[in-house]
């Protein structure tokens, strides 16, 4: 019976926790980006070098600097 009762509090309190970080989450600067940023940023070159490799891009070009 202890242990039932430890773990109904312990669920309680992981709720209140996760209920309170929703709410302080924007404030702190916690909070993840919405979808359609994060698409945003994973084409933009500044914000994701690295982008495809070579052996997968179909726009790659054979330049030469001689």
């Amino acid at each position: 019976m202890k242990t039932f009762v430890r773990a109904v509090v312990t669920g309680f309190a992981l709720s209140l926790g996760a209920a309170l970080f929703k709410k302080v989450a924007k404030q702190v600067g916690l909070d993840d980006k919405p979808d359609a940023d994060k698409a945003k940023d994973e084409k933009n070159p500044a914000t994701n070098p690295v982008g495809q490799d070579g052996a997968t891009d179909p726009n790659l070009r054979n330049n030469r600097f001689s």
